[in-house]
């Protein structure tokens, strides 16, 4: 029988979100005459792990090896802190049964996450893996969400299940008195079992090769564009030239708390997001085909062909976001009030940020390069732009300008672009060496007052 996972307090965990468990202080005070007491300084969203089932072309078998090996994702949040309190490095560790091990490990061992920490890694043809997470600099921060660790497994022939334990241990600095800075250690109280069945096994729809990077989301394709063959190229020459550097209208989004849900409800807000984005387009008069696209897994970024009319496009697209999100969690309402979804305990919301910038953008080999690019996640994934989401829960979609942009747009009283509602906030991101001005409004549709 499968081993029951708890959520905190000891509650069932809902859904496939496998446990929210605490983080207690390793550090803990010691009353008199009575056991250890562990403070609780911070929690985490384990989610239940994805598997998906490999297929022979996707990795060369080792001669006497018997088994097959499935892709196995471990997605996991980490609850936000208050007080100015922050992690500077967490790890995830991963306990597989005896008979299986892991044959390759992503991120890799010196990979740099998304939100520019450092990963180092250990396992790679074991049954014990870890992944930790380290924030770069004096006053690094980790990024709270969004974080996963995934590995190909060998399995038995004779096993019928994926499974093993999670745990995650912390580094979390808090301010004190006098502006010092204390560093404490937390861990989760127990490790976390979990198991998935090899008929659960999502199938593949492209080769692991191709998109080695990414949490499982090869293994999702069809929703997207086919690309074109990529033909094999002689090394770099000193003749290579800098591509093009064109001035572009740039958009980031981004799915709130995407690796908290369960595998069915990821593949669904994959849906609702690629179908947002291109209804927007649609409302805003923009070929979707014409435009830059760079998928993100929970998020997206979309670079604008040149030319085109922002005092028309920008307020008819966020209309069309606002309005694309607000029928999709009417659809869900619909339908968990039918019942069908009720039972399941999934949250069904699609909340989303988004920031919009312009600058000059390269289309560099494997993805958009440029400042304005860089700017444009930096303000996205802020402290200010998460907290004004946090606090409108009526409102589907935070959207953050970036001060030139806010300027140029809404300043000069271009229609649609009402300056009632926007919040001027201050972004500094010390380990990123990064400051700037951004100007955060919680959209809401039409129908609702906006």
């Amino acid at each position: 029988m499968e081993t029951p996972v708890v959520g905190r307090g000891g509650a069932p965990a809902q859904g496939d979100v496998l446990a929210t468990p605490d983080l207690l202080a390793v550090d803990g005070e010691v009353s008199r005459g009575g056991p250890s007491v562990r403070e609780r300084i911070g929690g985490a969203f384990l989610g239940r792990p994805l598997v998906y089932g490999l297929r022979d072309t996707d990795l060369e078998r080792t001669p006497g090896e018997p088994g097959r090996a499935v892709l196995v994702c471990f997605p996991f949040d980490l609850e936000e802190l208050p007080g100015g309190r922050r992690y500077e490095e967490v790890t995830l560790t991963v306990q597989l049964p005896d008979g299986m091990h892991a044959l390759s490990l992503e991120p890799a061992a010196g990979a740099v996450a998304a939100d520019g920490s450092e990963i180092a890694v250990f396992g790679l043809g074991r049954p014990r893996l870890r992944w930790t997470f380290r924030a770069v600099g004096r006053g690094g921060a980790l990024r709270p969400d969004g974080r996963w660790a995934q590995a190909v497994v060998r399995m038995p022939a004779t096993a019928d299940a994926v499974s093993g334990r999670l745990s995650l241990s912390t580094t979390i600095v808090q301010p004190v008195l006098g502006g010092a800075l204390r560093r404490r250690s937390a861990q989760t109280p127990y490790d976390t079992a979990f198991r998935i069945a090899a008929e659960e096994a999502w199938p593949t729809a492209a080769s692991l090769a191709q998109h080695r990077a990414l949490p499982g989301a090869w293994a999702l394709t069809g929703y997207e564009d086919d690309l074109p063959d990529v033909k094999a190229e002689g090394p770099e020459s000193e003749e290579e030239k800098l591509p093009p550097g064109l001035r572009r209208l740039c958009l980031a989004v981004d799915i709130e708390k995407y690796s908290a849900r369960d595998n069915a409800d990821m593949v669904r807000l994959q849906r609702v997001l690629l179908r947002t984005l291109r209804g927007a387009c649609a409302r805003a008069g923009v070929a979707w085909e014409r435009c830059g696209r760079q998928a993100q897994g929970d998020g997206y970024l979309l670079v604008l062909e040149p030319g085109a009319d922002e005092t028309r496009v920008v307020p008819h697209f966020l209309d069309g976001l606002t309005e694309g999100l607000a029928a999709a969690n009417d659809h869900a309402e619909d339908t968990n009030s039918a019942g069908e979804s009720a039972r399941s305990g999934r949250p069904h919301a699609v909340r989303m940020r988004a920031s919009l910038h312009q600058g000059i953008v390269h289309e560099a080999d494997s993805g958009y390069a440029g400042s304005a690019v860089v700017s444009l996640f930096r303000v996205l994934d802020s402290a200010p732009v998460r907290r004004v989401l946090h606090e409108s829960p009526d409102s589907h979609l935070v959207v953050a300008f970036s001060d030139p942009l806010y300027t140029d747009l809404v300043g000069t009283g271009y229609a649609g672009l009402s300056a009632e509602g926007f919040e001027r906030a201050e972004i500094e991101i010390a380990a990123k060496n990064f400051t700037g001005v951004a100007w955060i409004r919680a959209m809401r549709p039409a129908a609702a007052g906006q």
